[in-house]
């Protein structure tokens, strides 16, 4: 039986897949929202204690800025959707690429707005929120997994659901690490 501290943790035994978790920043911290109070009960932290959730004022500009935003993306996405239709029973990659696209975005934007840039207040609740929000679409693709299902192609709407799973895992990871200033690799 090998010494329990000469194990390697899943991914760690090998140069290149270590030098690769170093670049994605696999040991950073996830930022932090810059909006929430420093006492904020649900600011993440380690020792995090559950209270009483605080109410906070709702600003109608930035109401106004994600409704903005959540219009840009709707219109986006159907026209999307509307140019590259999927066929009955195939694999739906409109909504595939539009989620995934999101899901990097995402990733990318939220690095750069909240380490990178110094911008608007306003920027972050158009983009990230209103715009991606609206542009990603996770009923359209519980949706589709569904109708697939239902008419028989089930192995499609497996792999539609696993694919869109790993790709926007694997596409937010890749955001963050772009949107991260360089690292130098050892």
């Amino acid at each position: 039986m090998p010494d329990p501290d000469s194990r390697h943790r899943l991914g760690r035994e090998h140069p290149r897949i270590e030098r690769l978790g170093r670049v994605f920043g696999r040991d950073d911290l996830l930022p932090i929202d810059p909006d929430l109070a420093p006492d904020d009960p649900s600011t993440p932290a380690s020792t995090h204690r559950p209270a009483t959730p605080v109410l906070h004022r709702r600003d109608p500009r930035i109401l106004g800025s994600i409704a903005l935003g959540g219009f840009a993306g709707t219109v986006a996405r159907y026209g999307v959707a509307r140019a590259f239709p999927t066929a009955v029973g195939g694999f739906p990659w409109a909504t595939f690429v539009i989620n995934t696209s999101g899901a990097f975005l995402l990733g990318l934007l939220l690095t750069l707005i909240l380490e990178r840039w110094r911008v608007s207040r306003y920027l972050r609740p158009v983009t990230c929120v209103g715009l991606l929000g609206a542009w990603t679409t996770m009923s359209t693709l519980a949706f589709e997994a569904d109708v697939l299902a239902k008419d028989g192609h089930a192995d499609v709407a497996a792999a539609y659901l696993v694919a869109t799973l790993v790709a926007g895992l694997a596409a937010t990871s890749f955001g963050i690490a772009i949107g991260r200033p360089s690292r130098v690799m050892r």
